[in-house]
């Protein structure tokens, strides 16, 4: 009697823990998605995996963003981003610490399409939102298949969640990335 009283306060609790947990985002709606947000926040872990003529290369890193001067509006169908920001990346490169390094990314202006799924609280897009410096090769061009979740915070800042995965082949090097990429913002 006594373990199924036990059971039955930790269910209760777990439902409560769950409940708070589940009301500190809102899912997001292609309507409420329209506007002018401003990036506030910035966060990418990248795994780097380089061959240069055999030498290979791997670095695991942390980027952070600062200095923001970024918007990115929706329409009904399409997307532009505009602006930039610094970026101060730490980690390592073939398990050594790399110094902390600070780049500048300006002067972004693009513009694309993007699909919305209702099913999934995503988007597709057909471009890049952000641009990182990875060995002084820009990602501003490579061609990738991006899938962002979206969610609202308990603030009403729009959190898009990216996977970002590419291999690009120049002058004689291959590089292979992955991202997972945390970006807030808000409504302007």
């Amino acid at each position: 009697m006594n373990s199924a009283k036990i059971f039955l306060s930790l269910a209760v609790t777990l439902l409560f823990i769950s409940c708070n947990k589940d009301e500190d985002t809102t899912p997001v709606d292609s309507e409420s998605l329209i506007g002018t947000w401003s990036l506030i926040s910035l966060d990418a872990d990248i795994d780097l995996d380089t061959d240069f003529s055999g030498l290979s290369i791997k670095s695991s890193t942390k980027s952070v963003g600062e200095n923001f001067d970024y918007t990115l509006t929706f329409t009904e169908t399409t997307y532009a981003v505009e602006g930039g920001y610094d970026l101060v990346t730490t980690g390592t490169v073939n398990g050594e610490p790399l110094d902390p390094q600070t780049n500048t990314i300006d002067d972004l202006d693009t513009t694309g399409t993007y699909e919305f799924s209702e099913d999934s609280n995503s988007i597709t897009i057909d471009g890049q939102l952000y641009n990182f410096d990875l060995d002084d090769i820009d990602t501003s061009e490579v061609s990738l298949d991006q899938d962002i979740s979206l969610v609202f915070d308990k603030d009403g800042n729009l959190v898009m969640t990216e996977n970002q995965q590419a291999t690009i082949s120049e002058d004689g090097i291959t590089l292979s990335y992955t991202a997972d990429i945390v970006a807030v913002f808000e409504r302007m």
